[in-house]
């Protein structure tokens, strides 16, 4: 009696791994029904013959439930005949018996059999094409570059070589700084970046001023044509006329020319930043949850029975997918997706540490903004710690060019 105990326990208190139940599905089993006096007896062969029965469920005191592969319940018929015990096969389950039916079925095999081919079919190939990031470049012009490169609408995605493509796009379209083409399903998405085109320069036939493009404190003046209107150690601001393509003198007729120089200034980039020194982590308890997941084109079939348990996890997935033939992917893919049970806890960090990647963090901000020919002159970072807050403010002091050509607007 204690061994019928313990197994209905086992069988009342534990779960079958997903992985086993996969297995079982895959090779068959029957859920039988086991009456008699001497269900311990029936039991105790089953283990001594390396019968394996599970999910064993006490119905009645003299009937029980039970599920076995169709080998073991082949086994049980010597067992049987021992003990004096009935057995009835209460449902079939599994991929033989499924097979089974649908050889009787032909018609229902034949459906089956298209189903698939179709969402294989339908799934390998591209349907829509999202165009994203243009502005200066028509939809249509980029379309048709695609195109004859071989992504269009109806192209067989396997057959495309998204690398090459890009690197065509770049070289046939001179406004575009960078493409990237990813396939989502039966859908391309194509980013681009166009170029930012510099500012013309305008034409030495018609007048103009040289205005500071920010405000600055002026350190060389070289008017070429033109009368400079700064000097050294001057303040400047935005906007403000530097050499001035108006010429005016003395008992002479005003006159208007194309003022040309270079003007440089001392100019100043600022940035400022936080960051906690109190952060929250997540470890894991110990405790998963696992959910097995099979995927043919856009359809998914849940393996895994249940929900996830946990409030607070850590999700890791794993993808595993059919090996390529003659260059053709198939469409089908295992998902294994491991949710770990987590809880948070906080930890302090370190005040240099934070500091450091602060500044790090700011310089890259900062030189992204600074002009490439400028000379760097100085930079300094200031520190302040404020509610287990640590802010950094980061200025860089620079040498650069700030003139540039402005039309005059001649009122006759």
């Amino acid at each position: 009696m204690e061994i019928l105990k313990a197994l209905n326990l086992l069988s009342e208190g534990g779960k079958s791994l997903p992985i086993i139940k996969l297995w079982n599905f895959f090779r068959g089993y029957v859920i039988i029904t086991i009456e008699g006096f001497a269900l311990e007896r029936f039991i105790n062969y089953a283990i001594t013959q390396g019968i394996y029965l599970w999910d064993i469920i006490r119905i009645e005191p003299m009937l029980l439930e039970a599920k076995v592969s169709l080998k073991g319940y082949k086994e049980l018929r010597a067992i049987i005949k021992k003990t004096g015990c009935k057995i009835k096969i209460k449902a079939r389950v599994g991929y033989p018996f499924f097979m089974h039916k649908i050889r009787q079925r032909k018609a229902f095999a034949a459906g089956l059999f298209i189903a698939l081919f179709l969402i294989f079919t339908s799934s390998s190939f591209i349907w829509s094409i999202e165009i994203k990031g243009n502005t200066g470049i028509s939809e249509q012009k980029i379309k048709e570059r695609l195109y004859e490169l071989g992504l269009f609408q109806g192209a067989f995605k396997y057959d495309l070589n998204i690398p090459e493509i890009e690197n065509h796009m770049m070289m046939q379209l001179e406004e575009l700084a960078w493409i990237g083409i990813e396939l989502k399903g039966t859908k391309a998405i194509v980013e681009i970046a166009e170029k930012v085109k510099p500012p013309q320069n305008i034409s030495t036939d018609i007048p103009c001023d040289i205005v500071a493009t920010q405000k600055g404190i002026i350190t060389k003046v070289i008017a070429k044509n033109g009368d400079a209107l700064v000097k050294e150690g001057d303040i400047v601001k935005e906007g403000q006329i530097l050499i001035t393509g108006k010429i005016e003198r003395e008992e002479l007729d005003t006159r208007y020319v194309h003022a040309l120089g270079e003007v440089f200034a001392k100019t100043y980039y600022e940035e400022d930043d936080e960051i906690s020194l109190i952060q929250s982590k997540k470890v894991k308890t110990g405790n998963r949850f696992v959910r097995r997941i099979i995927r043919i084109g856009k359809n998914q079939i849940m393996l895994s029975i249940g929900e996830n348990p946990y409030k607070n996890v850590i999700i890791e997935k794993k993808k595993f997918s059919f090996p390529s033939w003659k260059n053709i992917r198939f469409p089908v893919e295992m998902i294994v997706e491991n949710y770990y049970e987590a809880k948070e806890i906080k930890e302090t960090l370190d005040t240099n540490v934070v500091k450091k990647a602060l500044e790090e963090q700011l310089t890259v901000k900062l030189f992204s903004k600074i002009p490439k020919d400028a000379e760097i002159l100085n930079q300094n970072i200031e520190f302040f710690k404020e509610n287990n807050k640590i802010r950094a403010k980061l200025i860089i002091e620079v040498q650069e060019q700030i003139g540039k050509q402005r039309r005059i607007q001649i009122e006759y």
